[in-house]
């Protein structure tokens, strides 16, 4: 039965109520009638009888108002249900006959618009990992090259010796390798942040300490050679991500270069505050305007461009610092006196006691390095060739291997003290070649899984496979020198 309008069908119902009641009216004046000629009906009987008819009409007629109203009530019902479903993201299936055609129309927009929904949540998801492996994938053949090219700067810089250009161009490289790499960092970890998929290795740390070797860094590699930096850095412990922490710095020492014009001063604090602990960086640049104080840290908002201060990147390390000290449980605000006068960040994060088993600085080594056996197994082979180099101008000795086979033969021979994986290999891959060096019975090397992918996927892999450390490309060699140093004096 195809359904009806809903106002044929009150009309229905109506004329369904009234005509018992004028059948009845028409009969009983009959019966009343006939009743005053025939004396075997009596006058109260006569009544009696029309009231029963009246009550018989009555009830027909609610009998019929309930009726259409299941008819309403349900698809109605059914409506409400659906409207809720759509706001959810779900689907829910109609029911299988709705009598009023207003009510079918309603329900069949409704699955219309349901279906559209699921289609385009559908088409969102496959656009949004499809953006995740573009990202992944980004990272990947960029941190490549950029491994080859910050250990060929490291070589140069080793034989370069007092040619001053040489070392001019030298130390260019060096920057620009370690701010392409901070950028591929920044948005990838941004979009981790996003999808909420970012870690934390959360330990009690002194951020005095931390940031005193961020801003070490950021030195050594000629980054700050234009400003004025002023260190003024006392105890304040808290419970972070250690490499978080150094990112924080980093970005936020990084944007006061940026808006900051050669000579400029940069002043960088850490103090404890009550139960805060607090990182600032001041400088003396450009400034904010007031509207831009209240902006500066949403996603890709950036200062005005001027020739003073050069390209603004972009836009992204402010939004990411906000985030990661939030995910600390902390937060960062800005402040500036306006354009022209400086500004300042200030990142709080919640204080801790120092530990009683806090560990004092390390001292610096005086005794000459020991060279170490290192298999090297990478298939790009201007990165391996360099890293190589690199690692043997640090008086190690290296094999190399460009494929998971040969590595395991290679391992085999050399019996080599540390093996430095890049998991991403034809043959085998490098999860499977860790795994086959653990089940080998000679001692296992120290294992450092070397990636251009840094998803959380991976570093789980890395870890059920056995790897002692995972680090992503590129890597300085000096640092890998350092890493491996203290990885095996803890296995010692």
């Amino acid at each position: 039965m195809r359904p009806m309008k809903l106002r044929s069908q009150l009309l229905l119902l109506t004329l369904g109520a009234l005509l018992p009641v004028v059948l009845f009216a028409a009969v009983g004046g009959w019966l009343l009638i006939a009743g005053l000629n025939d004396s075997t009906l009596t006058a109260s009987e006569t009544v009696s009888l029309m009231g029963a008819g009246i009550a018989a009409a009555v009830v027909l007629a609610l009998l019929l108002a309930a009726a259409l109203a299941r008819k309403i009530a349900s698809p109605v019902a059914w409506i409400a249900a659906a409207a809720k479903a759509l706001v959810s993201g779900t689907r829910m299936a109609p029911p299988a006959n709705i009598r009023v055609l207003e009510l079918a129309e309603a329900a069949e927009a409704l699955g219309k618009a349901a279906a559209a929904v699921h289609s385009r949540e559908s088409a969102a998801r496959d656009a949004e990992r499809a953006k995740d492996e573009f990202l992944a994938i980004l990272g990947h053949e960029l941190r490549n090259p950029l491994a080859a090219l910050a250990a060929a700067a490291y070589l140069l810089r080793q034989s370069t010796g007092k040619d001053t250009n040489a070392s001019f161009a030298v130390d260019t490289v060096r920057r620009q390798v370690e701010h392409m790499t901070r950028l591929v960092e920044d948005l990838l970890d941004l979009n981790r942040i996003t999808k909420g998929k970012l870690s934390l290795s959360r330990a009690p740390l002194d951020l005095a300490e931390v940031v005193a070797r961020a801003a070490q860094a950021m030195r050594a590699s000629g980054y700050l050679s234009k400003h004025r930096l002023r260190l003024d850095l006392a105890p304040a412990w808290a419970r972070a991500d250690e490499a978080r922490v150094e990112q924080i710095a980093a970005n936020l020492i990084g944007n006061a270069v940026k808006y900051t014009p050669e000579g400029g001063d940069i002043t960088v604090a850490v103090r404890r505050a009550r139960d805060v602990s607090l990182l600032s960086v001041r400088d003396s640049g450009v400034g904010m305007a007031p509207e831009l104080v209240t902006r500066v840290f949403d996603l890709f908002v950036q200062g005005e461009q001027t020739m003073q201060h050069g390209a603004g990147g972009l836009g992204i390390g402010l939004a990411l610092v906000k985030r990661l000290a939030e995910l600390h449980g902390g937060s960062v605000t800005a402040a500036s006196e306006g354009p022209g006068r400086g500004a300042e960040f200030i990142v709080s994060l919640p204080a801790i006691e120092e530990p009683m088993n806090a560990a004092p600085p390390a001292l610096a080594r005086t005794q000459e390095r020991r060279g170490h056996r290192i298999l090297l197994i990478e298939d790009d082979e201007d990165a391996r060739r360099n890293l190589r180099a690199a690692l043997a101008l640090d008086g190690h000795e290296v094999r190399e291997a460009a494929d998971g086979p040969s590595a395991i033969r290679s391992a085999a021979e050399f019996h080599p003290e540390v093996a430095i994986v890049d998991v991403n290999l034809p043959g085998l891959n490098g999860f499977q070649v860790a795994e086959t060096l653990r089940a080998a019975p000679e001692r296992t090397p120290l294992l450092i899984a070397l990636t251009g992918y840094s998803r959380s996927d991976s570093l789980r892999r890395a870890r059920a496979a056995g790897f002692d450390e995972f680090l992503t490309k590129p890597i300085a060699p000096e640092r890998l020198t350092r890493l491996i140093d203290a990885a095996l004096a803890r296995r010692q």
